[in-house]
């Protein structure tokens, strides 16, 4: 019982915070934060106390069978609820500092907490219409909160993108919960993982990979993550920590047993080192320091489906957990430096970092993890995947080569801002820096403690993740003293080139024909193609609709004539024999000539 109230309780004590408030906005961060703190106790709990397993009640009943609602704490289970309750209220302090209007704050905080609770049903869920349901509220919460500054001319957009990429994927999902369901007469995954195969299991699960896929960011539906910057950055740090893009490569991780056997692991390592390679190159060349790590968040969860395509549920697992710490912590980081510069999003644009040194540090500290720098939880996330792909050559080489970019974009990411500012905006700029909320700087700090604890995952996740009826683990954790040298090498790589383009000036020195300057200052041609297709879709769509609108157009004039002529009818029906007497001539008349002729 304690697992299906889970994520009741930040919504009831939240509304009863919110709903009876007309003038106290600023306590409601507060009411919101002390919520997500109970369901962080109620999580402990959960996650030291309850044993694995699954529990079922009765929900409703149709044609004699009856859904339950089912819930689950395996060990995949726990593992993100536990990240969706840590994480939870580090995002809710952060945003009682970041959130500077009042009128918007009962919205946003709701908002928040249904997003929060959504991924709690979500991480606990057995049942797969629990699941839809969870994945839906979880669409649609996201694009409430993407567009949560609709008054922006971005932001509608954006949030439109969103839900229409993730709408495609949620077919997908309703359509192979009704297969699954045929072929198994069950709602159960458990049931499901555990029964004989199907002649309809792979295209139940193609369609499943298509629900990931447009939820975890994936190509080709991989451009509505970044432009969901628009939204608060808090928002930002939530949606690619621990919550909705995760979902995706959550679902995966749960039914890997199933993609292994129906033999498509294959689409997710191709899928994965596409998307990886597209993810990187646009980091690489994005200007927007929020959208620098929506690129990079791209990369991740592509290394992720790279993991659990090769098999390494470990190794995925692992960097699920790393990144989602790292990640909250830069966008943070990122939202700081924003606060400070009025606003700014342009990394060429925010300077003067280094004038707070918490925040420069706690940067630094997330940024060295993204790149995989010994000893920070992001080193063994990134050699884990390494070591996962050590026996597929291609894979691993092209594993490498993503890295190395990934080290070079988030240095960059990181050098540019702390440039010293122009001489008249060095005072005004020092003192917004110095004057961030507090409420801002501290969850950064928790962050930055748990990149470091973060890497104790290394060695308790084998012993937490174990080998299941519902779990296979062919490959475990191993590192050894080579991966952590080439892991370094590619590190070191990524940071010179950082240093020498961007920290000493000289990107801008490069000549203006040279496929590298090209790659800074461009879009990939991905991001083009993308464009087309989204033009010559729309151009289609336009064409359908005039054509569409000239035939209602040619059936209303036809309909408008009818009328006229029925009117000029009625008109003439007016009780006058005479002239009821000349018609009838006129028309016998007419009558005798044309038989006449």
């Amino acid at each position: 019982m304690l697992l299906e109230i889970l994520p009741i309780v930040p919504l009831v004590i939240t509304a009863l915070a919110i709903f009876p408030m007309k003038r106290g906005y600023r306590y409601i961060g507060y009411a919101s934060l002390a919520a997500s703190l109970l369901s962080l106790l109620v999580i402990a709990y959960i996650f030291l106390y309850v044993p694995e397993g699954m529990s079922s009640m009765p929900w409703f009943a149709v044609g004699g069978f009856t859904f339950s609602i089912a819930t689950s704490t395996f060990a995949l289970n726990k593992m993100l609820l536990l990240l969706v309750g840590i994480i939870t209220p580090l995002i809710l302090t952060y945003s009682i500092g970041f959130m500077d209007v009042m009128s918007e704050q009962p919205r946003y905080y709701f908002e928040m907490l249904v997003f929060a609770s959504s991924m709690m049903l979500f991480s606990v869920a057995a049942n797969l219409i629990l699941i839809f349901l969870a994945w839906e509220l979880l669409g649609i919460t996201s694009y409430l909160l993407i567009g949560f500054w609709y008054h922006r001319p971005n932001a509608p957009g954006a949030a439109r993108k969103a839900i229409t990429t993730i709408l495609i994927g949620d077919v997908a999902l309703l359509a192979a919960i009704v297969i699954l369901w045929n072929a198994y007469h069950t709602m159960n995954i458990y049931s499901i993982l555990s029964a004989p195969s199907s002649a309809v299991l792979p295209f139940a699960l193609a369609l499943v990979l298509i629900a990931a896929f447009t939820k975890s960011a994936q190509f080709p539906f991989h451009e509505w993550l970044s432009d969901a910057m628009e939204g608060p950055t808090p928002v930002s740090a939530f949606l690619h920590s621990s919550t909705m893009v995760k979902a995706g490569v959550f679902l995966i991780a749960v039914l890997l047993p199933l993609f292994a056997h129906a033999g498509l692991l294959w689409v997710l390592v191709s899928v994965g080192l596409v998307t990886a390679a597209i993810g990187a190159a646009n980091a690489l060349t994005s200007h927007h320091i929020k959208k620098i790590l929506a690129y990079s968040t791209i990369e991740d969860l592509a290394l992720m489906f790279v993991a659990l395509g090769l098999n390494a549920i470990l190794a995925a697992m692992l960097f699920f957990i790393v990144q989602a710490f790292y990640k909250a912590l830069l966008f943070m980081s990122a939202g700081s430096m924003m606060k400070a510069n009025n606003g700014e999003e342009d990394i060429y644009k925010i300077y003067g970092s280094y004038k707070n040194k918490l925040l420069l540090v706690t940067a630094a500290i997330g940024a060295i993890s993204l790149a995989g720098v010994f000893p920070l939880s992001g080193f063994f996330g990134k050699v884990a995947i390494d070591t996962s792909a050590a026996n597929n050559f291609v894979v691993y080489a092209v594993i490498s080569v993503i890295e190395i970019a990934s080290s070079l974009y988030i240095f960059r990411w990181l050098f540019i801002p702390a440039r010293k500012p122009a001489q008249n905006k060095d005072f005004a700029l020092g003192e917004r820096y110095s004057h961030l909320p507090k409420t801002m700087l501290a969850p950064a700090v928790v962050l930055a403690a748990l990149v470091f604890i973060g890497s104790a995952a290394y060695f308790m996740l084998p012993s937490f993740i174990v080998p299941t009826q519902y779990v296979k683990i062919p490959y475990g954790l191993s590192i050894g003293v080579l991966d952590a040298a080439i892991e370094t090498v590619l590190v070191a790589l990524g940071l010179y080139f950082a240093y020498y383009l961007f920290r000493k000036g000289n990107a801008s020195k490069l000549p203006s024909k040279t496929p590298l300057r090209f790659l800074l200052y461009n879009s990939p041609a991905v991001n083009r193609f993308y464009d087309y297709v989204v033009a010559a879709a729309m151009g289609i769509s336009r064409g359908f609709y005039k054509a569409d609108f000239s035939i209602y157009s040619i059936i209303k004039a036809g309909a408008r004539g009818l009328l006229g002529i029925d009117n000029d009818i009625r008109l003439s029906v007016n009780g006058q024999v005479n002239r009821y007497l000349m018609a009838f001539i006129i028309g016998l008349i007419l009558l005798v000539l044309f038989m006449a002729i």
